[in-house]
Protein backbone atom coordinates (compact mmCIF):
# COMPACT_ATOMS: atom_id res chain seq x y z
CA UNK A 1 0.00 0.00 0.00
CA UNK A 2 1.94 3.18 -1.06
CA UNK A 3 0.85 6.67 0.29
CA UNK A 4 -1.72 7.44 -2.02
CA UNK A 5 -3.90 4.34 -0.87
CA UNK A 6 -3.39 5.52 3.14
CA UNK A 7 -4.79 8.95 1.80
CA UNK A 8 -7.36 7.54 0.26
CA UNK A 9 -7.73 5.14 3.87
CA UNK A 10 -7.71 7.88 5.96
CA UNK A 11 -10.02 9.73 4.02
CA UNK A 12 -12.91 6.93 3.95
CA UNK A 13 -12.72 6.10 7.65
CA UNK A 14 -13.05 9.81 8.46
CA UNK A 15 -16.30 9.98 5.64
CA UNK A 16 -15.06 12.54 3.74
CA UNK A 17 -15.73 12.88 -0.10
CA UNK A 18 -12.59 13.71 -2.16
CA UNK A 19 -14.13 17.15 -2.18
CA UNK A 20 -14.69 17.65 1.58
CA UNK A 21 -11.13 16.64 1.88
CA UNK A 22 -9.69 19.26 -1.05
CA UNK A 23 -11.86 21.57 0.74
CA UNK A 24 -9.64 21.07 4.29
CA UNK A 25 -6.30 20.87 2.01
CA UNK A 26 -7.26 23.77 -0.45
CA UNK A 27 -6.73 22.07 -3.28
CA UNK A 28 -9.14 20.76 -5.63
CA UNK A 29 -10.75 17.79 -5.86
CA UNK A 30 -8.81 15.70 -8.97
CA UNK A 31 -5.83 16.90 -6.87
CA UNK A 32 -6.87 14.30 -4.25
CA UNK A 33 -8.02 11.62 -6.84
CA UNK A 34 -4.68 11.93 -8.35
CA UNK A 35 -2.81 11.63 -4.88
CA UNK A 36 -4.85 9.00 -4.29
CA UNK A 37 -4.30 7.17 -7.26
CA UNK A 38 -0.66 8.09 -7.02
CA UNK A 39 -0.21 10.16 -10.52
CA UNK A 40 1.16 12.80 -8.63
CA UNK A 41 2.10 13.67 -4.82
CA UNK A 42 1.20 16.38 -2.75
CA UNK A 43 3.63 19.14 -2.32
CA UNK A 44 4.86 19.47 1.57
CA UNK A 45 2.88 22.43 2.40
CA UNK A 46 -0.38 20.23 1.48
CA UNK A 47 1.16 16.99 3.46
CA UNK A 48 0.65 18.99 6.38
CA UNK A 49 -2.48 20.46 6.19
CA UNK A 50 -3.67 16.57 4.96
CA UNK A 51 -2.07 15.09 8.24
CA UNK A 52 -4.20 17.84 9.96
CA UNK A 53 -7.32 16.81 7.87
CA UNK A 54 -6.77 13.14 7.93
CA UNK A 55 -6.08 13.10 11.68
CA UNK A 56 -2.79 10.96 10.90
CA UNK A 57 0.75 11.43 11.09
CA UNK A 58 3.80 11.39 8.66
CA UNK A 59 4.48 7.59 9.98
CA UNK A 60 0.95 6.55 9.24
CA UNK A 61 0.95 8.38 5.41
CA UNK A 62 4.73 6.86 4.98
CA UNK A 63 4.99 3.70 6.62
CA UNK A 64 4.64 1.56 3.15
CA UNK A 65 7.10 3.95 1.50
CA UNK A 66 10.26 3.98 3.92
CA UNK A 67 11.96 0.84 3.84
CA UNK A 68 10.92 -1.46 6.67
CA UNK A 69 10.42 -4.90 6.89
CA UNK A 70 6.99 -6.57 6.08
CA UNK A 71 6.11 -7.25 9.19
CA UNK A 72 6.17 -3.64 10.84
CA UNK A 73 4.47 -2.14 7.98
CA UNK A 74 0.59 -3.14 8.17
CA UNK A 75 -0.51 -0.83 10.45
CA UNK A 76 -4.23 -0.22 9.18
CA UNK A 77 -5.70 3.26 10.09
CA UNK A 78 -8.09 1.19 12.55
CA UNK A 79 -4.53 0.17 14.80
CA UNK A 80 -2.86 3.04 14.24
CA UNK A 81 -6.15 4.96 16.39
CA UNK A 82 -5.78 2.09 18.78
CA UNK A 83 -2.38 3.10 19.21
CA UNK A 84 -2.91 6.36 19.46
CA UNK A 85 -5.41 5.99 22.48
CA UNK A 86 -3.46 3.65 24.16
CA UNK A 87 -0.62 6.29 24.50
CA UNK A 88 -3.21 8.92 26.30
CA UNK A 89 -4.36 5.77 28.58
CA UNK A 90 -2.31 6.07 32.21
CA UNK A 91 -0.10 3.39 34.14
CA UNK A 92 -3.44 1.45 34.96
CA UNK A 93 -5.34 1.64 31.63
CA UNK A 94 -2.21 0.13 30.03
CA UNK A 95 -2.13 -2.54 32.54
CA UNK A 96 -5.75 -3.73 31.87
CA UNK A 97 -5.68 -3.29 28.43
CA UNK A 98 -1.86 -5.48 27.95
CA UNK A 99 -3.80 -8.13 30.39
CA UNK A 100 -6.31 -8.41 27.95
CA UNK A 101 -5.02 -8.63 24.95
CA UNK A 102 -2.58 -11.01 26.12
CA UNK A 103 -5.50 -13.16 27.29
CA UNK A 104 -7.47 -12.75 24.37
CA UNK A 105 -3.99 -13.23 22.26
CA UNK A 106 -3.77 -16.78 24.37
CA UNK A 107 -7.36 -17.60 23.74
CA UNK A 108 -6.91 -17.56 20.00
CA UNK A 109 -3.49 -19.29 20.05
CA UNK A 110 -5.13 -21.76 21.87
CA UNK A 111 -8.07 -22.21 19.41
CA UNK A 112 -5.67 -22.66 16.25
CA UNK A 113 -3.23 -25.11 18.14
CA UNK A 114 -0.12 -22.45 19.33
CA UNK A 115 0.12 -21.97 22.56
CA UNK A 116 2.25 -19.12 23.27
CA UNK A 117 4.65 -18.28 25.55
CA UNK A 118 3.48 -17.14 29.13
CA UNK A 119 3.90 -12.82 28.89
CA UNK A 120 5.99 -11.17 30.91
CA UNK A 121 4.47 -8.45 32.35
CA UNK A 122 5.21 -6.94 35.83
CA UNK A 123 2.66 -5.76 38.10
CA UNK A 124 5.15 -4.22 40.62
CA UNK A 125 3.66 -0.54 40.46
CA UNK A 126 2.75 0.12 43.94
CA UNK A 127 0.59 3.42 42.65
CA UNK A 128 -2.20 1.07 41.01
CA UNK A 129 -3.86 -2.07 42.89
CA UNK A 130 -2.71 -5.44 41.54
CA UNK A 131 -4.54 -7.81 39.20
CA UNK A 132 -6.86 -10.15 40.36
CA UNK A 133 -6.96 -12.16 37.33
CA UNK A 134 -4.04 -14.86 37.15
CA UNK A 135 -5.16 -17.14 35.01
CA UNK A 136 -3.78 -20.31 33.65
CA UNK A 137 -4.28 -21.52 30.15
CA UNK A 138 -7.39 -23.84 30.63
CA UNK A 139 -9.23 -21.40 32.09
CA UNK A 140 -10.34 -19.41 29.09
CA UNK A 141 -12.86 -21.98 28.00
CA UNK A 142 -15.38 -19.48 29.74
CA UNK A 143 -15.17 -16.14 27.96
CA UNK A 144 -18.50 -14.83 31.02
CA UNK A 145 -15.73 -15.50 33.61
CA UNK A 146 -12.93 -13.72 31.91
CA UNK A 147 -14.90 -10.45 31.07
CA UNK A 148 -16.14 -10.67 34.95
CA UNK A 149 -12.73 -11.15 35.99
CA UNK A 150 -11.70 -8.45 33.64
CA UNK A 151 -14.56 -6.05 35.03
CA UNK A 152 -13.80 -6.65 38.56
CA UNK A 153 -10.14 -5.25 38.20
CA UNK A 154 -11.48 -2.45 36.46
CA UNK A 155 -13.78 -1.63 39.54
CA UNK A 156 -11.21 -1.49 42.12
CA UNK A 157 -10.42 1.89 43.23
CA UNK A 158 -7.32 3.48 41.70
CA UNK A 159 -5.06 5.83 43.83
CA UNK A 160 -4.96 8.92 42.95
CA UNK A 161 -1.52 10.95 42.71
CA UNK A 162 -1.62 14.03 46.01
Amino acid sequence: MGIGKRIKEARENLGLTQSELAGLVGVTGSAITNYEKETSHPKESVMYKLFDALKVDANYLFQDVADISENTNTVTISEFNHIKKYRQLDHYGKRIIDLLLDEEYRRCMENNGMIPPTPDISYEDTECPAPIIEKKTTDLLFPQKDLAAIKKVLEQPRKKKA
